[in-house]
């Protein structure tokens, strides 16, 4: 009886640890990126001088992506709300396909956003840590700029066993239940003797 148990135990052993090796080869699942931004001390002459910006922009680790050159990148935006001057703009606004509006990275480094709004009257650009913008809606046309800084966002944590783990562990602690129910079988009939 006792070699029933003890192939139990290692079979299970066995089986566990195939399955763990098993999901070592599965690859890495993309991850949904955040990031919060604020644009400051924006100057130049007339009322936007002085005035603030702030939003955030999500994007997936593994998403589409345009190839701005042999070291820059640049991944497409998912979300995107952008709060200035009291209006906010959001993701419609960008243009990946065309102007290919997003997040740069070089060399695999992430640089900033790089993104520029075309807009009548008011246009804006977002590149790495500057902001640049045109009202073309006063006489003469008002232009300035700010800086932008980014914070990313921790991802929560998903961190789920595997089911094939999960089970191959079950199996090796049933195993040792199975043979510690046994022992104790043993010394009870042994003390009955």
């Amino acid at each position: 009886m006792k070699n029933i148990y003890q192939k139990l135990v290692v079979a299970s052993g066995g089986v566990a640890l195939s399955l763990g090796s098993l999901t070592m080869g599965i690859p890495a699942q993309a991850v949904l990126m955040k990031y919060d931004f604020s644009v400051s001390d924006i100057q130049g002459p007339g009322p936007h001088n002085g005035t603030t910006g702030s939003g955030y922009f999500t994007f997936d680790s593994e998403g589409e992506e345009f190839e701005d050159s042999p070291e820059a990148v640049i991944k497409q935006v998912l979300d995107f709300e952008f709060n200035w001057l009291g209006q906010t703009f959001g993701v419609e606004t960008l243009d990946f396909e065309n102007d290919a509006d997003g997040v740069l990275f070089v060399n695999g480094v992430f640089e900033g956003l790089d993104w520029d709004y075309p807009g009548d009257p008011l246009s804006w650009d977002l590149f790495k840590n500057e902001f640049d913008y045109t009202d073309l809606d006063s006489s003469p046309n008002f232009s300035g700029d700010g800086e932008v800084s980014y914070q990313k966002q921790e991802p929560p944590s998903n961190d789920v066993p595997e089911p094939g783990v999960v089970v191959g562990l079950s199996l090796v602690g049933f195993g040792f239940w199975l043979n510690k129910k046994k022992l104790s079988h043993r010394s009870i009939s042994k003390k009955n003797i």
